[in-house]
């Protein structure tokens, strides 16, 4: 095993896979240490965004009710 090490080690084409190799590594490495700290980071948003969503759907609930309200209040003042 050593020796087929050697001469892949010597050879042009041992030296561009050996390149290619560690390349696809280190952009591995670089993906994934971006991927959960960035995930990290945009979790905190994400929270934040969900519960202003909630508050302002509770929000359109209740201007929808009341929407319903004062369209009762005006058909009753019609008749």
């Amino acid at each position: 095993m050593t020796t087929f090490n050697t001469i892949l080690a010597q050879t042009l084409a041992g030296t561009i896979i050996e390149i290619i190799v560690l390349l696809l590594v280190a952009g591995m490495i670089g993906y994934f240490a971006s991927y959960f700290y960035y995930r990290s980071i945009y979790r905190k948003k994400i929270y934040e965004l969900d519960s202003d969503l909630k508050d302002l759907q509770i929000k359109n609930d209740g201007q929808l009710d009341q929407i319903i309200k004062l369209k009762k209040e005006l058909e009753e003042k019609e008749k």
